[in-house]
């Protein structure tokens, strides 16, 4: 896995070099399997932010418990990053992540890092009932209004983000509504706001690209839509390092042109 992270971010930075304005572009990583990543993306200089939630988890916890302070100073990321799983019904689960949010709101405030959240609002199986089990119903239709309250809460909670990494929507105007939820009070016009991209396909990215009021955005995430293939087919030895290398570069080069299109 650290091998694969690795061959990631050669790619990823092959396209850096190339690429102008670099202090625009960074990697987002975790400890457990990209510390020679993170050890290299220092010493080139690249922008690195650091993971802290437990993987795979439906309620949101620290990779390392309460020695997550420790876990981010370690290699002094400027950005640190939660991923939470957080649908407004999910009442008592919610308590408990705002509570461990806070802390690390707090915590990052307190210590001159920048605090970036990934809220994913999966849907609940009531919300999918109602919609006859169609996932894609549940994201047109009634994802962005628990978006915009699930980011209410937070703000109610005292989770205060400084970049929002938000799913993408399939309409301008959920993307106004979430701008404004985000940025609401003068304390936080100046909070950043990214496009997640899902894992979906380039032309699905790009449309959402065009979707997105993009003046009024910070850029954008992507993974495995850069990625994936590349080194899947490097796994199966199709294709050798070097020209997984070159696909990945060539993937990332193409998207971040794109988008400051």
């Amino acid at each position: 896995m650290e091998d694969y992270r690795m061959l990631i971010f050669d790619g990823f930075y092959e396209a850096y070099k190339k690429l102008k304005n670099k202090n625009e572009l960074a990697i987002l990583v975790d400890e457990e399997f990209s510390s020679s990543v993170l050890k290299k993306a220092k010493k080139k200089g690249v922008t690195t932010c650091l993971s802290t939630e437990k993987s795979g988890s439906n309620v949101f916890d620290f990779a390392y418990g309460k020695d997550f302070p420790n876990h981010i100073k370690k290699f002094d990321h400027p950005i640190v990053k939660a991923l939470v799983r957080y649908n407004p019904a999910n009442k008592k689960d919610n308590l408990t992540q705002l509570k461990r949010l806070k802390l690390l709101s707090d915590w990052c405030h307190q210590n001159d890092y920048k605090f970036m959240i990934e809220p994913l609002v999966p849907a609940t199986k009531m919300d999918l009932k109602k919609l006859n089990g169609c996932q894609d119903l549940y994201d047109k239709n009634r994802r962005p209004a628990l978006a915009r309250k699930m980011i209410s809460e937070m703000h109610i909670a005292g989770v205060e983000p400084d970049i929002w990494k938000i799913e993408a929507f399939e309409a301008k105007k959920d993307w106004e509504a979430i701008i404004a939820e985000a940025r609401k009070g003068e304390e936080r016009q100046e909070v950043a706001i990214i496009c997640l991209g899902r894992g979906e396909s380039f032309a699905k990215v790009k449309d959402w690209f065009s979707i997105a009021p993009r003046e009024k955005l910070n850029g954008f995430a992507v993974g495995r839509t850069v990625f994936l293939r590349a080194v899947e087919e490097f796994h199966t030895r199709k294709i050798n390092r070097k020209e997984a290398i070159h696909i990945i570069a060539k993937n990332y080069s193409e998207l971040v042109k794109y988008w400051r299109k």
